[in-house]
């Protein structure tokens, strides 16, 4: 196995543990890292139970016998983002299931809190498929980040972008929204506003409710700024998203400063 200071940087990193064949989300980092020009690493987390070399022979073994591309492969037992920091990591992406660890997404979750990328969740069997992404509006500043990825989007897989603007009484939503137009303007992004009904606290909720309605193929939504005592208790937002969602889930951390796959 490579070292972290070996293995090649910016890759798509798909997170597997031997008990459980990532399928759907090896369909998805292929489709990335198409667009992308980006290399696959398959990513095993070690807990103390567990030996490196049973993570060694089942990715071996898979890519051997199951993944028809090329894939990397790294077993890992030092600090996640650090790591995912030291090696420019581009997208992580995990396929939520039955099996333990991937039966309880919130763990996930919080792993991933401190990452200054985007994360995918993915469910077994799901279609994966960027024509029409679904991306709900809020009123916090850190939403019109999500502009750059919708013109990404847009010019590498040519999406259909459905804005759902939060229906607040004010005005700081609509105006994210605005922002995110003009950068798609710029990109000659399709795009269209869908109506809502909820306002910022809960329109990640009435999207991901609507995606069958609305023929989405994606949600993209962000991560909550901070968790209260609610979201300790009974679970964040996106949890409930990651849950109740019939399609591929992109999330975005609040964070204005860094995003490497972006254009």
């Amino acid at each position: 196995m490579l070292k972290a200071e070996e293995l090649p940087k910016e890759q798509i990193y798909v997170v597997a543990h031997p008990d459980y064949f990532p399928e759907t989300a090896l369909e998805l980092a292929k489709r990335l890292a198409d667009a992308h020009d980006k290399q696959i690493c398959l990513l095993g987390i070690l807990d103390k139970k567990e030996t490196i070399s049973a993570y060694e022979e089942t990715f071996i073994s898979w890519r051997n016998d199951r993944i028809s591309f090329p894939v990397n492969y790294y077993v890992l037992d030092e600090d996640f983002t650090d790591f995912m920091e030291f090696v420019e990591a581009v997208i992580l992406i995990f396929e939520v299931s039955d099996v333990p660890p991937f039966n309880k997404p919130i763990n996930q979750l919080k792993l991933c809190r401190e990452l200054r990328i985007p994360y995918y969740f993915v469910k077994p069997g799901q279609q994966i498929s960027f024509d029409r992404v679904l991306v709900p509006i809020g009123f916090l500043v850190e939403e019109r980040e999500k502009g750059v990825f919708c013109r990404g989007m847009g010019l590498h897989f040519h999406s259909h972008i459905m804005l759902m603007v939060a229906n607040d009484y004010g005005t700081r939503a609509q105006q994210n929204a605005s922002s995110i137009k003009s950068l798609m303007d710029k990109g000659n992004v399709e795009y269209e506003e869908v109506d809502s009904h909820k306002n910022s606290f809960k329109i990640e909720l009435e999207a991901v409710d609507r995606v069958a309605e609305l023929n989405a193929d994606l949600l993209m939504i962000s991560a909550s700024r901070e968790y209260g005592m609610d979201d300790i208790l009974f679970g964040p937002k996106e949890l409930k998203v990651i849950k109740k969602s019939i399609i591929p889930l992109m999330v975005i951390n609040p964070r204005k400063d860094l995003y490497t796959l972006c254009n």
